[in-house]
């Protein structure tokens, strides 16, 4: 396999299309697919388009290059990346980690993230147990590898391990002699970090890359969003810099890019900061319905999570619950999202489990740590009225970095409140400075009904009368009379349809006692 020499990969693939044979030039771009990558990528796709389907489908690599495929993976049949047999048999250590790569992209353009970190890890394997001649050539493919390696794992949600897969691909980079090696691994450095909420590394990546030469025109899109998707959601998370501008320039919501579910992240954020939840739900939509997505990715975990926090801000708290349900252990945001529901709705043995779990997860990044101890004191504050000294300054020590800025905005007014009680008269001064500005939701107090009357709340939609539900209940009429002059009191209504549409509201119906 020829990993190296452009001029000989130019000539062969040259020859090869003047001889019209379509195996033979599948074999030639398979043979020479680095160099012709790097080097002469006009001519390979010119090549691959020509090919018919059955080759493509023989050798994946090729399916993989061919640009209709990403496009296609939104309707057509999955593409399954599967070699021939022969073929195989036959193949090199490089050429069997060229392979191994294709079916991992396979997987991944076709949005089975899952199956795509299988073969992300096969390559792995590979890296550290079978030698390969190109993988110790200092101007190889594999810091590519890493860097696939890395992207794949930022699909996954596994930001932590993408980092260190990315920071080999820039090392190893430097050496390739392909000058925009840094930058790609730059640009998805300071995507992952903007991710985790370590905002000033991500920064830090992002002036770096600005040193950096252009990268060729087959990787300059993906690199190019990457950057402005983590300024953007940099500018999202302090509440500065033009948001609008950067997200313009960002991949849009039906974009084919591997990059899409952050963009769509960005976009969600600043339009819930904005109170503009239609807008984000919206954009859900169009994102959702435009690309392949399964469980198991950060695209359904932002999907899951964006649509969860923008019914909340609607006030539609029954078909977020839906949306939880329908989504179970997606991942980090997710879980953020739904104990923030809980808390909502005043499911607080539900917020107390999802934080549980956030709790034992050592994978978080700090920008999600700090919003699960947020939530943590809303949860404090909501079972017992009260908020201690070391949690109100654990909260107060998050609000002072600037990087907090859009967390700050879950609080409920009363913990707000209660916080600047409970802290000393300095850091209470800085408490008023830092969330001077933001929009706090009031906490609507959930009624505090009894067995009694909340099997009868339950029976308003169904029982008409007051007659057949002291029946059903072997209760008098005037238990069920006395129960419901109770529950309107509580609600603050004054007739049956006023109930059932406030304690839809609150989720009231069909609520266990634990709640």
């Amino acid at each position: 396999m020829n990993l190296t020499d452009t001029d000989r990969a130019r000539d062969e693939l040259a020859k090869a299309v003047r001889a019209g044979h379509p195996e033979t030039i599948a074999r030639t771009v398979v043979s020479n697919v680095w160099p012709l990558y790097t080097t002469h990528p006009d001519a390979l796709t010119a090549a691959v388009v020509e090919l018919p389907s059955s080759l493509l489908d023989r050798h994946p690599i090729l399916r993989v290059i061919h640009p209709m495929t990403a496009v296609l993976a939104r309707r057509a049949r999955a593409y399954q990346p599967v070699p021939h047999a022969q073929d195989a048999r036959l193949m090199s250590a490089d050429e069997l980690d060229f392979l191994t790569l294709a079916q991992m992209l396979s997987f991944r353009v076709n949005g089975d993230v899952t199956a795509a970190m299988v073969y992300a890890r096969r390559l792995e394997d590979r890296l550290l147990e079978t030698a390969a001649e190109g993988r110790e050539r200092i101007d190889g493919p594999l810091w590519f590898l890493h860097h696939q390696i890395g992207t794949t794992m930022l699909a996954a949600g596994d930001s932590g391990r993408a980092l260190l897969e990315f920071a080999t691909a820039r090392q190893l980079g430097k050496f390739s002699g392909q000058e925009y090696a840094e930058r790609m691994a730059l640009a998805r450095t300071a995507l992952a970090h903007a991710i985790r909420g370590t905002l000033s590394e991500a920064e830090r990546a992002l002036a770096e890359a600005e040193e950096m030469p252009e990268v060729t025109a087959l990787h300059a899109s993906a690199t190019m969003s990457s950057e402005l998707i983590a300024r953007a959601l940099i500018a999202v998370d302090r509440r500065s810099g033009d948001v609008d501008e950067l997200l313009s320039g960002a991949c849009p919501v039906d974009s084919i890019e591997l990059n899409w579910p952050f963009a769509l992240l960005a976009r969600c954020r600043a339009y819930l900061s904005r109170h503009r939840p239609e807008d984000a739900l919206e954009a859900i939509r169009l994102a959702s319905d435009g690309h392949p997505t399964q469980r198991g990715s950060f695209a359904a975990d932002v999907v899951a999570s964006s649509t969860i926090e923008a019914l909340i801000a609607t006030g539609d708290s029954a078909y977020a619950w839906t949306v939880v349900k329908e989504n179970p252990k997606v991942g980090v945001l997710t879980l953020l999202a739904t104990a923030h529901l809980a808390l909502h709705d005043g499911r607080l043995d539900t917020a107390a489990h999802e934080l549980r779990a956030l709790a034992s997860d050592q994978t978080l990044g700090p920008a999600q740590r700090a919003e699960a101890v947020l939530l943590s004191g809303w949860l404090e504050l909501a079972r017992t009225g009260e908020i201690d000294a070391e949690t109100a300054r654990q909260i107060s020590r998050i609000s002072q970095r600037a990087d907090r800025r859009r967390l700050l905005e879950v609080m409920p007014r009363q913990l707000v409140d209660r916080i600047k009680e409970v802290l000393d008269a300095e850091a209470a001064e800085e408490w008023v400075v830092v969330t001077e500005g933001i929009v706090f939701r009031d906490l609507q107090a959930r009624p505090s009904l009894t067995s009694g009357e909340l099997r009868i709340l339950n029976a308003l939609p169904a029982q008409r009368s007051t007659a057949n539900m002291a029946s059903s209940f072997h209760v008098s009429p005037n238990t069920v009379k006395s129960q419901l002059r109770s529950i309107y009191r509580k609600l603050g209504c004054s007739t049956r349809e006023e109930a059932i549409r406030i304690a839809t509201r609150m989720r009231l119906l069909a609520a266990s006692m634990s709640d």
